[in-house]
């Protein structure tokens, strides 16, 4: 995640999973970290529901109209995953305008399982909980 230094972040949007009746789970789901030159850096909980994944790609939403029938009739029984613009957000908004000095991977057995990222004024760190992505933002 090299990539990340040296850039200014300008946008900050969650993933979370909305259920049936609308309410969002925003305790976890994905973070995703826009750059001011255009590089995206998304992650999320990876497959084995122990180490995060990291993909240079904005999130693309799956269920996007028009829905098949069957897809439709999915989402109102189940929700669906939807993203959120938190870049205003308490919280999210330090994280907004300030630039990514470093990059500290925890690892495990091979698998990245911690991941904080340095920036000028605050810091974000990312681990996975139960096969849930959860994120922590902190002012220095």
């Amino acid at each position: 995640m090299d990539e990340l230094v040296g850039k200014t972040i300008r946008r900050v949007r969650r993933v979370h999973y909305v259920d049936p009746s609308g309410e969002p789970d925003t305790g976890s789901g994905f973070i995703e970290l826009s750059a001011d030159d255009g590089f995206v850096a998304l992650f999320d909980s990876g497959a084995d529901g122990e180490s995060i994944r990291v993909e240079a790609r904005e999130w693309v939403d799956p269920f996007t109209e028009p829905l098949t029938d069957e897809n439709r009739e999915f989402v109102r029984r189940h929700g669906k995953w939807t993203v959120f613009d938190r870049s205003a957000a308490a919280g999210y908004a330090q994280v907004v305008g300030n630039t990514v000095v470093a990059v500290h991977l925890t690892r495990a057995a091979e698998k990245v399982v911690g991941l904080d990222i340095v920036l000028d004024r605050c810091f974000v760190s990312l681990e996975v909980r139960a096969d849930e992505l959860r994120v922590l933002i902190s002012v220095l």
